[in-house]
Formats: C-alpha cells, sequence, structure tokens
C-alpha cells in the first residue's frame, strides 16, 4: 500500500498465485475481493494498494472479507504513515 494524496479514489491489484489453489479458486476469491474493495472504497485512503491472501482465504465468506480488508488497508495505512511514505506525485 502507497499512499498518494494526489488520487481521488484508491487503485487496486489483486496478486493470487497458485498457492493459494486452482485457478478457479483464485478466479473466485479474486472477484469477491473486487467486490469487497467496491464496498469499502469511502473507507480507503487514495492510494495504491496490491491485494495478496493465502491459500486459507479461498475459504473465507464475503462477509469474513468484507471485516478484515478495512483493519488490514488500515493497518497498512498508519504503516505507510510511521514511515512517511507516499507516492512521489503526492504529499512527501
Amino acid at each position: 500500500m502507497l499512499l498518494d494524496p494526489s488520487l481521488s479514489q484508491p487503485h487496486v491489484a489483486y496478486a493470487l498465485g497458485r498457492p493459494v489453489g486452482s485457478a478457479v479458486s483464485r478466479n473466485r476469491l479474486r472477484r469477491r475481493l473486487r467486490e469487497v474493495v467496491r464496498a469499502n472504497a469511502t473507507a480507503l485512503e487514495p492510494g495504491w494498494y496490491l491485494v495478496g491472501a493465502d491459500a486459507p482465504a479461498v475459504n473465507l465468506t464475503f462477509t469474513e472479507l468484507n471485516q478484515q480488508l478495512p483493519v488490514l488497508a488500515g493497518r497498512a495505512a498508519d504503516r505507510n504513515r510511521a514511515r512517511g511514505t507516499t507516492h512521489p506525485g503526492g504529499g512527501k
């Protein structure tokens, strides 16, 4: 996650490798993650996000993913601020 105050919304990419599961499982998880991000877009700070997951994430329900994403994104943003790192195009 890289904060970028010059953006108006979060920009998200997904990295789900083969250890996560079969292609069908990874694609299903990616679709659920996209919906979770869409549902939480206003709560996410503007920036660049790379969302990854381990194999157990395939078994999480939409509700469980929806509860975890804002918490994890908040932690990532806090660490980003603590390090003082932002995208070169905006902020510091």
